[in-house]
């Protein structure tokens, strides 16, 4: 189920009061009834939406962040990217991709096609396929909208007011913050992390990738996680590391057609990985 309101359509006080109590039944209740599962699916931003609202979380979270300007790392993580989005399932929307110059392996996706990546991971991968599984991962979470709906969900009945009524409201930079400090965009649930992984298995396999990519990332982290628990306490918070979704990669696997060529590794990538000293 997905409600979308655009600026141009009219909603008469019924739809209006439809909406409303929807959302208040997904906040109030606990329950796991067919009706609160669609809910959870709602989104009510258009793309256009969705991009301004990326734009000005971005311009926030790129005062607190340090992106690494290497031009050769950056260009090739860049290509990569771009690589994956034309077999995406959603290749209509401009995407960025970006590296960040922290400690910690982690990767993450701003609504809007705004994708980074840490240092620390690029040079934990130990193949071009284990960091195109990320980005395609990352890209899932923009096909399927997960930061949105999450956001719909929390600040559903606000937002709808501020549409309906058209607003420029005072309190948009407050709620960018507010937001930003929570972290309420990389609270996946494993529904959202279970398909995020599916779609990306399935894009780096349709872009002529490996997508065996992904089990050897899961693997990769989970003994660097045995290794160096701290280096993984952001991506593990965010996209935690379940047995269940390792098996799920497996079983998607196993059922691709047989294909010809898949590429696992590149010069280009080892090339950035000596440039990282590793």
């Amino acid at each position: 189920m997905k409600l979308i309101y655009n600026r141009s359509s009219k909603l008469t006080s019924p739809c209006i009061a439809a909406v409303v109590l929807a959302l208040m039944l997904t906040f109030h209740t606990g329950c796991s009834t067919p009706l609160v599962k669609a809910l959870s699916d709602i989104n009510i931003f258009t793309d256009a939406e969705e991009l301004q609202f990326g734009k000005a979380y971005v311009a926030e979270h790129e005062k607190k962040v340090k992106l690494y300007t290497d031009p050769v790392v950056v260009n090739y993580i860049n290509a990569l990217g771009q690589s994956l989005v034309p077999h995406s399932k959603r290749s209509n929307i401009r995407y960025t991709f970006k590296v960040v110059d922290k400690k910690g392996v982690n990767a993450y996706a701003v609504p809007g096609g705004f994708i980074y990546i840490h240092l620390d991971l690029i040079r934990m991968a130990k193949t071009e396929s284990e960091l195109a599984f990320v980005l395609g991962h990352e890209i899932g979470h923009i096909v399927g909208r997960h930061s949105m709906k999450r956001l719909t969900k929390v600040y559903g009945i606000e937002i709808i007011k501020r549409i309906i009524l058209d607003e420029e409201s005072s309190e948009a930079e407050k709620l960018i913050a507010e937001i930003l400090a929570a972290g309420l965009l990389f609270r996946y649930s494993r529904d959202n992390e279970r398909e995020s992984d599916f779609y990306g298995v399935q894009n780096i396999y349709d872009a002529g990738i490996s997508p065996e990519g992904a089990t050897d990332f899961f693997k990769t982290l989970q003994n660097l996680q045995k290794r160096e628990p701290s280096t993984l306490e952001k991506l593990i918070s965010t996209h935690p590391v379940h047995n269940e979704r390792i098996t799920n990669v497996r079983s998607h696997i196993k059922n691709l057609p047989p294909k010809s060529g898949l590429r696992r590794d590149t010069s280009d990538f080892r090339t950035i990985k000596r440039r990282l000293g590793h």
